[in-house]
């Protein structure tokens, strides 16, 4: 059943979550300096800057480079020396755990001390890394079979591919990829023991993860503005402000390639 008021919905997880940051600071969320970052690109930063307009209150949104440690004491934004109490960060946590500065000195490490010293907290989407890691479908897939009830487990085999940490698991057909892939990065299709199609973007990092495999599946094709381009379907999840999650939208990535990859495209759907 579509929801109609899914900005509403939005805004009110979005403060609510912030809110509750604050208060974790023991702060008032009005006195915390709340700051939106990601990668300095336009849509990125596009969309923290629309996020933050969600946001009753002032905020600040810029590029994740601007964001300085001072000496294990605080979080703060480099053109203007502000202390940052609240983090709302659309970055992969895996990237910021294996960033290194100009002088090959990991920045988790001081990111990490801030966290568990209270004096920041991090925002993030429930995907950032709960949910980023490709061996939570094995876990889902074991659980669907062995412990949900019975309406929740078939729901599990009828929608989830079947995923399994183990190749000989899945047989001589599947697609696999690393545990915290993104964009395609280093999955391969397998078809009868032979590779049949692979990504082009497979950078080092992601071909030394350990991989999960999955039931070989075939995605659809479409035709858009006269080219045939494989379709991939989603949608998003929000939490309603009681910690239930509700659909808020449908969205549709399409590819010239057979795996989705950062140069695919959201495709707009209408009705």
């Amino acid at each position: 059943m579509p929801i109609f008021n899914t900005q509403q919905i939005l805004s009110l997880s979005l403060n609510q979550q912030i809110e509750r940051a604050a208060k974790y600071l023991k702060k008032s969320h009005t006195d915390c300096n709340v700051t939106f970052t990601a990668l300095n690109n336009a849509e990125d930063l596009g969309t923290m800057r629309w996020l933050s307009s969600h946001y009753h209150h002032q905020s600040t949104v810029l590029p994740i480079e601007f964001l300085r440690i001072k000496d294990g004491k605080y979080l703060f934004d480099s053109r203007t020396g502000k202390p940052i109490d609240v983090l709302f960060m659309w970055y992969p946590v895996e990237w910021v755990i294996n960033d290194i500065d100009e002088n090959g000195n990991r920045l988790w490490q001081g990111l990490e001390e801030l966290i568990l010293k209270k004096k920041i907290v991090i925002v993030n989407f429930g995907s950032a890394f709960a949910l980023q890691p490709k061996s939570i479908f094995a876990l889902i897939y074991d659980l669907g079979l062995e412990y949900l009830s019975s309406e929740n487990a078939e729901t599990v085999i009828n929608y989830f591919p079947r995923t399994s940490l183990s190749q000989q698991d899945i047989g001589d057909t599947y697609f696999a990829k690393p545990i915290l892939g993104r964009e395609g990065e280093g999955g391969f299709a397998v078809k009868s023991g032979k590779m049949v199609y692979s990504s082009e973007n497979s950078d080092d990092w992601y071909r030394r993860q350990q991989l999960v495999y999955q039931q070989l599946l075939e995605l659809p094709k479409l035709d858009v503005a006269g080219e045939l381009m494989t379709a991939v379907w989603g949608s998003w999840l929000y939490n309603d402000g009681s910690d239930e999650l509700v659909s808020g939208g449908l969205g549709m990535r399409v590819s010239q390639s057979e795996i989705t990859d950062n140069l695919a495209y959201w495709c707009p759907v209408g009705c």
